[in-house]
């Protein structure tokens, strides 16, 4: 007796009756395979009956889940050690403090890592979050006319900002520019130039001043020479700018979305959440095709990558 079973993904195939070598499982397969031509017509008709989607991951989810894991190293992070020194008179201080200079500079490697990451792919999530709320609710002018929808999408970021009303459907309003948020916004946008290229600044970089007498460097202020520097380059980490534009760009969604009908916000924060989501190119046609959560049950059987054959 024969069984078969599809899944998925696979096909279970259970012979009764007869003990099955590698062998025998490498012809049951070419000879199932070469029937497939008398039964084409029928396996055409069923494959046209399928629904054909594209499983699409979705980039802005990609980036807001980098910039959630940076978001909360920092603000973990975002109180600043002690950087008064330990007493180091005896042994056992000296340890101390050697112990306190590991920690703060480990903390230091991490916070300087998090709030650079972090304050580049900000702007990064803030376009993103634009890109995918015109794909989402394009006109259908612009899914009919891809060149008109690439044409969009490649203009400068607050034009594309402005237009969303003009482009997209659900809006109940455009967006103001003398809106708090949306001043926010450009505010985060403006700096990306900057920090991308990876710009100089003297006068805003400075993070502390120093004068020498010939050779010698001479501070205006008394410290611990490797703590002071720790504590200087807080100023550089900017824990707390970084945070700030951050959340203003969050800010900035909800006000964005706050422009949407109710139906359609809902639909696209249902979205937002999701790492993936369907596409059906046919029908130009986006949905979600799967629960947040996946089951998989493994049984007691031989597999087909198991087996030491060549299938060819």
């Amino acid at each position: 007796m024969l069984w078969i079973q599809g899944g998925n993904r696979d096909v279970h195939v259970h012979v009764s009756g007869k003990k099955m070598k590698p062998k025998d499982w490498v012809r049951f397969a070419k000879t199932l395979k070469s029937d497939f031509a008398r039964w084409g017509a029928e396996m055409s008709k069923v494959a046209a009956a399928l629904e054909k989607w594209n499983i699409v991951s979705n980039r802005y989810v990609m980036v807001a889940d980098a910039c959630a894991q940076f978001h909360d190293l920092l603000t973990d992070e975002a109180q600043a050690p002690d950087f008064t020194p330990q007493k180091r008179r005896t042994e056992a201080g000296i340890k101390r403090y050697q112990r306190q200079i590991e920690k703060i500079g480990e903390r230091a490697n991490r916070v300087f890592s998090a709030s650079l990451s972090l304050d580049l792919i900000t702007p990064v999530l803030a376009e993103s979050f634009v890109n995918m709320i015109i794909f989402l609710a394009r006109k259908d002018e612009l899914k009919r006319n891809p060149r008109q929808y690439e044409q969009y999408i490649r203009q400068h970021i607050d034009t594309r900002v402005f237009d969303l009303h003009l482009k997209c459907d659900a809006f109940t309003a455009g967006v103001d520019p003398e809106h708090e948020d949306y001043k926010a916004f450009k505010r985060v946008m403006d700096r990306r130039n900057y920090n991308l290229h990876g710009n100089i600044d003297p006068a805003k970089d400075a993070i502390e001043t120093v004068y020498f007498d010939k050779f010698t460097p001479l501070y205006e202020q008394g410290a611990d020479p490797i703590l002071e520097l720790f504590r200087k380059k807080e100023a550089v980490f900017d824990i707390s700018g970084v945070l700030r534009r951050y959340h203003d760009v969050h800010s900035f969604f909800q006000y964005v979305l706050g422009l949407m009908e109710s139906n359609a916000r809902k639909e696209i924060e249902f979205l937002m959440d999701d790492s993936e989501f369907g596409f059906d190119i046919k029908r130009n046609r986006l949905g979600r095709l799967f629960a947040s959560h996946e089951a998989m049950m493994l049984l007691p059987l031989q597999y087909d990558d198991e087996l030491k054959v060549d299938w060819q």
